[in-house]
């Protein structure tokens, strides 16, 4: 664990903590073992990630115990954080696409004919003609899917009982 320092001003932790070597250089004249009122030593908390979609973690430096820590609590995104995550997701969703539409036209190109060229073909089509309409919920085309043998699967079609492992 990382020693750190951090200034107090009016009894209240001031700026950002600083590691232990750099304290000691610019503060030669401070004993560690005996800090003035207005120093204190620091303790680096993890963020726990308590927020959601839409929140954000934030820690505050505050007193406990006789030591400043970090002390973490969750706040709503504000209007330019959510702006910038939603593009952010968006970016993200779109860059999928790109992906999918590219494998999707690596099927088509590698494939033999038959029902595996056109299963390809097919999602082709499908994922030329998505739109993004809810980034939340983008609703990408099924990509074909092939068992072992190189036989086409579809989610569609009922058949026998899953081969499960107890």
């Amino acid at each position: 664990m990382d020693e750190l320092f951090i200034q107090i001003r009016d009894g209240q932790p001031y700026q950002h903590p600083i590691f232990g070597d750099n304290f000691r250089e610019a503060f030669p004249h401070v004993d560690v073992d005996n800090l003035p009122p207005e120093f204190a030593r620091f303790r680096r908390l993890p963020c726990p990630m308590n927020a959601s979609e839409f929140e954000k973690d934030i820690a505050t430096y505050q007193w406990v115990n006789g030591i400043v820590q970090d002390v973490w609590s969750v706040r709503p995104m504000n209007e330019e954080e959510l702006a910038d995550y939603m593009q952010l997701k968006t970016t993200r969703v779109n860059y999928q696409a790109e992906t999918l539409r590219e494998l999707a036209q690596d099927g088509v190109d590698n494939s033999p004919e038959g029902p595996i060229k056109d299963a390809w073909v097919a999602f082709k089509e499908q994922m030329d003609a998505w739109v993004l309409v809810d980034v939340n919920q983008p609703n990408f085309p099924k990509v074909p899917i092939f068992n072992s043998d190189g036989q086409l699967l579809s989610t569609n079609v009922a058949s026998g009982a899953p081969n499960v492992i107890d």
